[in-house]
């Protein structure tokens, strides 16, 4: 994390037990995994694992670094959040990660705290917003300043002529990079190979989090009087996910 942020009361508060930023269950949740008989992952191990595997397979594959603009990339690479779902469709926040395992995140212009918690992030930036609801008709001349930002990390980072993967982008991002010599790779297919072998600590966190959905769903069957709409029932299950420190529901 930059130094400069470190000290502030905004990260300050960002870390405490009882913000949600802090991108950990809490000790009401703790105890009902434990009752469960269930063991509770290293949340910092497991940041650590994260980027330690991206770094691997960057290697492994030949790259020199990776830009993520996919927010479940940008989780996995960083451990940090801001409005996941708004991201999905609006490509605001982004990260790079270099083989050596250097992590920057580009984040909302004073949201530097919501990294607060996260010991793998190295920097966070201002991001430069090159989406058509953020700049409108200007969207192509941000994507450039985007874009050369970018390529002087890669550059100190990576030196000239690297080979980046890239999961998603701006087209006149793409057009920048190749004409700064980069060569461009696959992103997302990158980050599947990166994701797919779990470790220890995350085979952890995927058992808390099916307990998790189970416990949401018997709180909603348990609620459940004739009557009710469906929708009355779905929020049920909405309360419990959340109040269990889940983001959203995929699917309905």
């Amino acid at each position: 994390m930059q130094e400069a942020l470190d000290g502030t009361p905004e990260v300050a508060r960002a870390a405490g037990d009882l913000h949600h930023l802090a991108i950990g269950p809490g000790a009401a949740l703790e105890a009902e995994w434990i009752a469960a008989g269930l063991d509770l992952p290293d949340l910092p191990a497991m940041r650590q694992y994260r980027v330690d595997r991206t770094a691997e397979t960057l290697k492994a594959f030949g790259y020199d670094g990776v830009l993520v603009m996919d927010p479940m990339n940008i989780r996995y690479v960083s451990d940090t959040t801001n409005m996941q779902l708004w991201v999905m469709h609006n490509g605001a926040r982004y990260a790079f990660v270099s083989a050596e395992g250097y992590v920057i995140v580009w984040d909302y212009e004073g949201c530097e705290f919501l990294s607060g918690h996260s010991h793998v992030v190295n920097e966070v930036r201002p991001a430069i917003g090159a989406t058509y609801f953020l700049a409108g008709s200007r969207h192509e001349e941000q994507a450039r300043r985007m874009a050369a930002e970018m390529v002087d990390v890669v550059t100190e980072h990576c030196g000239p002529d690297a080979r980046i993967a890239v999961d998603q982008c701006h087209y006149v991002g793409y057009k920048e990079f190749e004409r700064a010599g980069w060569t461009i790779e696959n992103g997302t297919e990158l980050m599947e190979q990166t994701r797919k072998l779990k470790g220890p600590d995350e085979i952890k966190a995927m058992r808390c989090s099916a307990h998790a959905c189970q416990a949401a769903m018997h709180d909603m069957q348990q609620q459940m009087q004739p009557g009710m709409t469906e929708r009355q029932i779905w929020a049920m299950l909405h309360a419990g996910n959340i109040a269990r420190a889940g983001e959203w529901i995929e699917t309905q």
